[in-house]
């Protein structure tokens, strides 16, 4: 028959495992290189706002 879990707690985590590492966290952007890729699309897209609240 099995024990109920509060008999058993302080068994409940033996065992073989392992976890795995965290992982590192990825670089950050470099923002100011990818700023004039950026910039005629933001502008492009901006366009039409800009041309609306000028009228």
């Amino acid at each position: 028959m099995d024990q109920p879990i509060d008999q058993c707690l302080d068994t409940f985590w033996e065992g073989e495992f392992t976890l795995r590492p965290t992982p590192p966290d990825p670089p950050a952007p470099d923002l100011a290189s990818a700023l004039p890729d950026l910039a005629p699309d933001l502008a492009e897209l901006l366009a039409p706002l800009y041309r609306h609240l000028t009228e």
